[in-house]
């Protein structure tokens, strides 16, 4: 698989620093990268698939960068804010659905609530 990468504005957690720049993603890990407009700091992040618990949008904008956006939920840290630039509420959806596309699906459970 190609990866493939999308212009974002992104942000850890609720009070972080947004950063403009790319999330792409491979097989086996979610890269973001970006620059800090207000301090003119360069960023990288790379999150292994495994650590990614969920996937989802926001339900307003209160919890994004402005708008509506992705939020990817991490097993151990912060969730991550995306919101596409340039782009509709469509392509938050878009983006939600082919990150969501390289995580693990959970085990199916069998009648009785047992894997």
């Amino acid at each position: 698989m190609q990866p493939t990468a999308t212009k974002v504005a992104w942000r850890r957690g609720d009070g972080g620093a947004t950063y403009l720049g790319w999330v792409s993603r491979g097989p086996e890990a979610i890269r973001l990268s970006g620059r800090d407009a207000v301090l003119g700091i360069d960023v990288t992040l790379s999150v292994p698939i495994d650590e990614i618990e969920r996937i989802g949008v926001s339900e307003s904008a209160d919890e994004s960068v402005g708008a509506e956006c992705v939020i990817v939920d991490l097993a151990c840290s912060e969730p991550i804010y995306l919101r596409p630039l340039g782009s509709t509420k469509l392509h938050v959806y878009l983006l939600a659905r082919a990150l969501g596309a390289l995580t693990v699906a959970p085990a199916v459970l069998t009648k009785g609530g047992r894997s």
